[in-house]
């Protein structure tokens, strides 16, 4: 046991050695590494980015109905008090225009919105929680509400949200393919590093064989390499994403302000940089194993 735990560590050893010996060529490798795995990090970091949207979002069934600026004072007590006698609402809140524009006044930061206007240009509204969540109930009580003649639109809040759900299981649907894309290639990256090592020290490696070498002997110093390079090129792809993170921040702030949300990119935290540099490390790992795996069987 103690001469396995040599071995390995005189491998590790050498490995580390030799990326300061080829400064140049190790940094070549870590960045394509990095590169390919940062690809996919900064796809997963965008979308988890935007589900702190679809959380914050509520999805309860509420409708809401605009009312037609000819609707007199009488027309709207007569509807406020026809649909909190509905027992098919939970809640029926009434939100009369001057209120809707003064918090409307208030997200944007301004208080000139009506200026050079004659009159407030937003109408009165109701804001309806219905009992049920049946999508064609809903459907229904929207088409009955439209029907109202001093109603002039109905919206149903939850619909924007359930679209931004579909754009985030879309979004991951993609991630799934690209990683797995990038996963592959990764893995043909590393065997192709790894074949250029193998045939660098062919001869040192024939020789080891003729006086009795075994193939775990061989693979040995060629999977600590593929190890430390896997482990370094995830660090690599975690420092690319947190550098996009930090630059591209600000102006994702700023444009999610402009519309009333509050949206900031998450960094890659600790949990994640694990999991990407041991992903990636597995990765160059399956790489340089077919790699010398085939060269030890063209041997034979």
């Amino acid at each position: 046991m103690k001469n396995w735990f040599r071995l390995h560590l005189l491998a590790l050893t050498r490995t580390i050695g030799s990326l300061f010996r080829h400064p140049l060529g190790s940094l070549l490798n870590l960045l394509v590494i990095g590169i390919t795995t940062a690809l996919p990090l900064a796809l997963w970091t965008l979308i988890m980015s935007v589900s702190q949207i679809s959380d914050q979002v509520s999805v309860e069934p509420q409708i809401s109905i605009f009312l037609r600026h000819s609707a007199t004072v009488e027309d709207v007590k007569g509807l406020q008090a026809t649909l909190k006698a509905d027992a098919r609402w939970a809640k029926v809140e009434f939100i009369p225009k001057a209120n809707a524009l003064a918090a409307l006044q208030t997200s944007l930061g301004t208080t000139d919105l009506t200026a050079g206007l004659a009159d407030n240009p937003l109408p009165d509204a109701f804001v309806l929680q219905a009992k049920e969540n049946d999508p064609a109930g809903l459907e229904a009580l929207k088409k009955e509400l439209s029907s109202i003649v001093i109603v002039e639109e109905v919206q149903l809040d939850s619909d924007w949200a359930k679209r931004l759900a579909r754009i985030t299981d879309l979004g991951r649907a993609i991630f799934e393919v690209l990683a797995c894309l990038l996963a592959l290639a990764l893995v043909l990256i590393t065997g192709n590093a790894i074949r250029m090592q193998i045939l660098t020290r062919r001869d040192e490696i024939e020789v080891a064989k003729l006086i009795g070498a075994t193939d775990s002997f061989i693979r040995r110093p060629f999977m600590h390499a593929a190890l430390v390079q896997g482990l370094l090129g995830g660090g690599v792809a975690v420092l690319i994403v947190w550098g996009l993170v930090a630059y591209v921040n600000p102006t994702v702030i700023e444009l999610a302000s402009a519309y009333g949300q509050s949206l900031s990119l998450l960094a890659p935290d600790l949990l994640t940089t694990v999991v990407v540099c041991l992903a990636s490390a597995f990765l160059c790992l399956i790489g340089a194993s077919l790699a010398v795996s085939r060269y030890l069987y063209q041997f034979r």
